[in-house]
């Protein structure tokens, strides 16, 4: 089972994500990673966020977690708002294979092929301040290829 962080940035009305291309399809993940041994979950998010983008973070309380089941990869998504408190986003292609960094508007969210894909209630709690639960489920990721 993999466990995977990942950040929530809010600037403007817009939630940073990062391009991935699959096959014909484009993919937006939160900025994060996998959890490394030995590593807590505040400090694995700080070091992605360093490594892959050049930012230095302060990673606020759980918001909520998600499962996938790809084949044989399960993985756990724990979502955390994260403040930039140093830094602007810059792609690092030595850390990430992600193609850029992309600020999607929020009122496009709920159409994004997000991963994991929770855009829909990310998108109800960003716009209308409603979370519909803290464990999102094992949701589907039909486009992942």
């Amino acid at each position: 089972m993999i466990i995977r962080p990942a950040g929530l940035v809010l600037h403007q009305q817009q939630l940073l994500t990062m391009r991935y291309r699959y096959g014909e399809r484009d993919r937006f993940n939160l900025p994060g990673g996998n959890l490394e041994p030995g590593e807590s979950i505040p400090i694995c998010l700080q070091r992605e966020f360093q490594e892959e983008l050049g930012l230095t973070v302060a990673v606020g309380d759980l918001l909520c977690c998600s499962e996938t089941l790809v084949g044989e990869r399960h993985a756990v998504h724990l979502i955390f708002p994260v403040t930039i408190s140093a830094g602007t986003p810059q792609l690092n292609p030595q850390a990430t294979r992600a193609l850029e960094i992309c600020w999607l508007p929020l009122v496009q969210l709920a159409q994004t092929p997000l991963y994991p894909s929770i855009a829909a209630p990310l998108s109800q709690w960003l716009l209308q301040g409603e979370l519909p639960a803290r464990y999102l489920g094992q949701v589907v990721q039909e486009w992942f290829a």
